[in-house]
C-alpha cells in the first residue's frame, strides 16, 4: 500500500475518533466471519468512507424511526433551550446531526440553530420532530 493512501486513511482515522471524543459516544465492536469483515472493508473503500462510518451508516439506517424517537424523548425541546431560532442552511464541510449523530455531507441543506454556544446542526428526520 503506497505511503500516501496509509496517510490518508490514518488523518481519516483520527478525525474520525476525534469527531466521536467531541460527540462523547460510545464504542461498540462485534465480532463477525472473516468474509463479512472483508467486505464491509471493500464496500467502505469502494465509497470514500472509513469502516466506522459505513457501520454507522448501517446501523442508523436499520433503527431510523427508533433514534429520532430515543432523542425526542431524551429531551424533545429542552435539548436545544439555548437555541434562539432556526435557520435553513447548505454545509460547506462535513459533520454530523447534534441530535442523531447522522453524517451530513458539504452540500447537504440542514438546519442550523442560532444563539447556542456551540453550533447546532440538525438533519431534516431530528429537524421535523423538534
Amino acid at each position: 500500500m503506497p505511503e500516501s493512501m496509509r496517510n490518508q486513511g490514518r488523518v481519516m482515522r483520527e478525525q474520525a475518533v476525534s469527531m466521536a471524543m467531541k460527540r462523547k459516544e460510545e464504542y461498540l465492536g462485534a465480532r463477525v466471519p472473516k468474509e463479512l469483515r472483508d467486505r464491509v472493508i471493500e464496500k467502505a473503500k469502494s465509497l470514500g468512507i472509513p469502516v466506522s462510518i459505513l457501520i454507522r451508516n448501517i446501523l442508523e439506517e436499520s433503527f431510523k424511526g427508533e433514534l429520532a424517537s430515543a432523542a425526542l424523548s431524551d429531551g424533545g425541546k429542552d435539548k436545544f433551550e439555548s437555541v434562539l431560532g432556526w435557520e435553513k442552511i447548505t454545509l460547506n464541510r462535513q459533520v454530523d446531526c447534534s441530535s442523531c449523530g447522522k453524517p451530513l455531507v458539504a452540500g447537504a441543506d440542514v438546519t442550523l440553530g442560532l444563539g447556542a454556544l456551540e453550533p447546532i446542526v440538525l438533519c431534516d428526520g431530528c429537524r421535523d420532530h423538534i
